[in-house]
């Protein structure tokens, strides 16, 4: 699993959410507890966090009807702890006391006359549920593990795409995430990897949507395939998120990938420019920046500069300085190689920089077969 685990360190990268539960302090989690109960027929799923520094405690909590997560903020009133709302839009409160034998008592209010008595006890988590091996993979806490373990990931539609490829779309229903699967009668095409891969990834996005965020309103994701031949798959996810009182934020993460075992593939794998030196290992990073920074970010620019001399007189994105090419972000379509940079949201966005295979043939490795192209 660790291909998988390192793959998804980019996805949690990129997409990574505000918790203002964890940043209203910087302090040790003394202890924290993990409940469940029933709130009418709504099951409720509870996570305390408890400060040692603080006398205040830290409550996230969803519905399993409704998986998004919400907040409270408690103070202890006499031998009984306070819950309320810090949303001003939600009246919500919660008062509960432990009990000797490890439950918690009390009730659960919404507005101001409905009040519900509940009980609440440490979370049981189905361990034989489908997507519970994610939640041990990622080392998530008891309640984000109850999360993962209740999800269900419906197949909607299938389609084919190409002589050797078929689509089959898996959608989570609350969160409208989906993504594809591939499938191939080519026997010599192995796609189970490469298909737990993209489970992971919709996994990952959809672990990251349901994730407390008081300054999100709203959160999507749309896949596009960019290329797809029998050795390499590259895609890219659209995320647009709509802050409160923020102008709406539109940004992509590009997907290269090793068809076979669904392994990232580097541009250097790809394009290599230099004639007397064979590539460095995978793990010489300080090798891969030199070449990159001396004789692979010079390269670019001057094809670059052919190709669209106006763009590349630019300050924006600081496509104008030579140094900034070293470490672009990239993507494969049939039209050629697309890059883009981290540093904003427009510069993510850029989807004019795409050299043609054609002016890179002499340096196009063979192993992928995209100068078929």
């Amino acid at each position: 699993m660790k291909k998988t685990t390192s793959y998804l360190i980019l996805i949690l990268t990129f997409f990574i959410s505000s918790f203002t539960g964890g940043a209203k302090i910087a302090a040790h989690v003394d202890k924290t507890y993990f409940l469940q109960g029933k709130v009418d027929e709504k099951t409720i799923v509870i996570k305390i966090k408890c400060y040692f520094e603080s006398p205040v405690r830290y409550l996230n909590y969803f519905f399993v009807e409704e998986k998004r997560d919400n907040y409270l903020e408690g103070n202890l009133t006499g031998n009984a702890w306070n819950f309320t709302s810090t949303d001003n839009q939600q009246e919500r409160n919660l008062v509960i006391r432990e009990e000797k034998d490890g439950s918690w008592k009390g009730f659960w209010r919404e507005g101001a006359d409905k009040k519900i008595n509940l009980i609440l006890t440490p979370i049981v988590i189905n361990s034989e549920s489908k997507y519970y091996y994610y939640a041990q993979n990622k080392e998530l806490d008891l309640y984000d593990a109850y999360k993962i373990s209740i999800l269900n990931l419906e197949k909607t539609k299938t389609e084919k795409i190409s002589k050797h490829f078929t689509l089959n779309w898996y959608l989570e229903k609350e969160s409208n995430i989906s993504l594809f699967r591939l499938e191939s009668e080519t026997k010599k095409i192995k796609l189970d990897s490469m298909n737990a891969i993209l489970e992971n990834i919709q996994l990952s996005l959809i672990h990251t949507y349901f994730q407390y965020n008081p300054n999100r309103e709203s959160l999507t994701f749309q896949p596009q395939i960019t290329l797809l031949n029998e050795t390499l798959l590259s895609f890219k996810l659209i995320s647009n998120t709509i802050l409160k009182n923020q102008n709406p934020i539109k940004t992509q993460q590009a997907f290269v990938l090793n068809l076979q075992n669904g392994a990232p593939i580097a541009l250097e794998d790809i394009i290599w420019f230099d004639e007397k030196n064979a590539k460095p290992d995978a793990n010489a990073i300080s090798e891969t920046y030199e070449y990159r920074k001396n004789l692979f970010a010079p390269k670019i620019v001057t094809i670059l500069s052919e190709l669209y001399p106006q763009q590349m007189q630019s300050n924006e994105c600081n496509v104008n300085k030579v140094a900034t090419w070293a470490i672009p972000n990239f993507i494969l379509t049939e039209k050629g190689i697309q890059f883009s940079f981290s540093n904003s949201a427009s510069c993510n966005l850029m989807d004019w920089a795409i050299i043609p295979y054609d002016k890179l043939t002499p340096y196009l490795q063979k192993k992928y077969k995209i100068n078929a192209y």
